[in-house]
């Protein structure tokens, strides 16, 4: 029976023993009485059951505060220490192998490198014919074109110079120098620039604006002056040893001395190597020189190189 069963039950039979007796009744006041009292005694343990559960968690929080900032935050400061030097450690040993292993790389391709040098210029045309023809160099709008000389005329690089009429209102006229040669970009870097102001249906190797003036008779004054061989070696850039190199592996070998290190070739002169990304393919390659089909010399089994 509950505290409230059991008050209302004494109130019963106190009524009934007074109704027995003859005495006076008073129940209202007596429960009320009873009833207040337990509610502020309970109200009185559930504030120092309440206060015992807010110190004893003060009291964990300041404990974990404690474990966390002054005990295991300095063991984890020093664990991490030990690990970063660890890691450093075993980074700095990888290095200091891969740049080991790599220099020892490129010693073995410095051999490598030469014969594939060696195999771009005996891959170049030799009788490729570099000369420009006027007419095939355009303005555009049919502006007008003066068509100048060679200033440097060899076998394997011509250069040639024309004046063109470009959109500018006050420096109206551009000096072009136009150059072809047998070396492609990767053997020998010449200037290229774009946003001139003509159109060659020649391919071209060299193309940039070297001055511009108001009239024709300013840039034909201009390249009287000397600094022209100055302007000359310039536009060449590393031409003479890149030439020289060229004509002396002419003289020291032949295509056949390479013919392992092959997997295509074309009657032509042209031949694709284990160097070329393209090569190895299991298909006929058309020559990219004539067109031709290509023999297949060499099928998968030097991915190697």
């Amino acid at each position: 029976m509950t505290g409230l069963g059991e008050l209302l039950e004494k109130q019963r039979q106190l009524e009934e023993s007074m109704k027995t007796n003859g005495g006076s009744l008073q129940p209202t006041a007596t429960i009320e009485k009873t009833l207040v009292e337990q509610v502020q005694g309970n109200l009185a343990s559930k504030k120092a059951l309440q206060a015992e559960i807010d110190e004893a968690r003060d009291s964990v929080e300041k404990e974990n505060r404690h474990l966390q900032y002054d005990v295991y935050r300095p063991k984890i400061k020093a664990l991490e220490d030990e690990r970063d030097q660890i890691m450093r450690g075993n980074m700095d040993t990888c290095e200091k192998e891969r740049d080991r292993k790599q220099k020892e790389i490129d010693s073995l391709y410095v051999v490598v490198n030469h014969v594939q040098r060696i195999l771009d210029f005996l891959r170049l045309k030799r009788a490729e014919d570099l000369t420009f023809n006027d007419d095939d160099v355009q303005t555009y709008r049919g502006r007008q074109k003066v068509n100048l000389d060679y200033i440097f005329d060899d076998d394997y690089f011509k250069i040639k110079l024309f004046i063109a009429e470009n959109e500018k209102p006050k420096n109206k006229f551009s000096l072009i120098a136009l150059g072809r040669t047998i070396f492609p970009e990767h053997l020998l870097k010449l200037t290229y620039g774009y946003g001139v102001s003509i159109n060659s249906k020649h391919r071209c190797e060299l193309q940039v604006v070297l001055r511009e003036a108001p009239s024709v008779e300013e840039l034909l004054t201009w390249l009287q002056k000397p600094s022209r061989s100055e302007l000359l070696t310039g536009l060449k850039g590393d031409y003479e040893e890149v030439k020289a190199a060229y004509l002396a592996v002419l003289e020291q070998y032949q295509v056949e001395d390479f013919l392992e290190l092959m997997t295509d070739r074309c009657t032509c002169g042209n031949f694709l190597t284990v160097f070329d990304s393209h090569a190895f393919r299991d298909d006929i390659l058309d020559c990219r020189h004539c067109g031709q089909k290509m023999e297949k010399l060499r099928v998968r089994g030097m991915e190697y190189v």
